[in-house]
């Protein structure tokens, strides 16, 4: 049974931020990735509480946006931050993740394909639960959005329920959005087990922590379900981070 599904035909949020860069020059990073945390609407009043309060304990005035990168730097600030975000109820968590090896180096189809497959990943989701959802992506600063609406449209999405959107994918900026900034936490634990340290090691622990928020299939399989790879083989469960035990 799926832990993360929740037994409603109540509209879903998705916000999605990414981690990692799509360049190709020797200081990029191996992976990019994006995550999409996904809630019922009754639970949006929650992840506004959570946010507010890990900024408010940080002394991060509210107006300002909570950044994993800028704001969790230290591992007690990262394990208090993990502890409030694993408290909340009815989250499902997607991430997809591209080897760029794999990947075209024109920077625009890149990102619209990884982009893509986030979406259908959350529209799997939402015909599992039988309803709708609005999707926003966190904004990319002077990328053309609007191409990724025309690769939307002009996709073929087989038999995977496009109509599912409540309305087309917004870009929106981090600040005062408190689910893309829930997104970026969930983007940092991700890289935090992905990329590799300055003395060549991993640090999956947060990821295990948030473990009953990932999407799984109906025999609690993760691999494919919340975490889905663009590789050489597809398979994430070939990444050298991936946490033990994990299916």
């Amino acid at each position: 049974m799926d832990t993360n599904l929740n037994n409603t035909t109540e509209p879903l949020l998705a916000f999605i931020d990414e981690i990692g860069d799509r360049g190709y020059s020797t200081k990029s990073s191996k992976y990019f990735a994006m995550t999409t945390v996904i809630f019922p609407v009754s639970v949006q009043q929650s992840v506004k509480n959570c946010i507010s309060g890990i900024k408010t304990r940080l002394g991060i005035p509210l107006k300002n946006a909570l950044h994993w990168r800028k704001h969790c730097q230290k591992h007690e600030v990262k394990n208090y931050v993990i502890r409030e975000i694993a408290k909340l109820k009815g989250i499902t968590v997607i991430f997809v993740i591209s080897d760029k090896k794999t990947m075209s180096k024109d920077h625009s189809i890149f990102y619209n394909a990884v982009a893509a497959l986030t979406l259908e990943r959350i529209l799997r989701h939402t015909e599992k639960l039988n309803t709708k959802v609005s999707v926003w992506f966190g904004h990319v600063r002077g990328f053309n959005h609007t191409s990724t609406i025309d690769y939307f449209n002009n996709r073929d999405w087989k038999n995977i329920k496009y109509s599912n959107l409540l309305v087309p994918p917004t870009w929106i900026p981090a600040e005062n959005n408190s689910g893309i900034q829930l997104a970026d936490q969930y983007a940092g634990m991700l890289g935090s087990a992905m990329i590799m340290d300055n003395y060549g090691g991993f640090e999956p622990a947060y990821l295990e922590k948030i473990k009953h928020h990932i999407r799984k299939s109906d025999t609690g399989k993760i691999s494919g379900y919340g975490i889905k790879a663009i590789s050489a083989d597809e398979n994430p469960k070939s990444f050298e981070w991936w946490p033990k035990g994990w299916e």
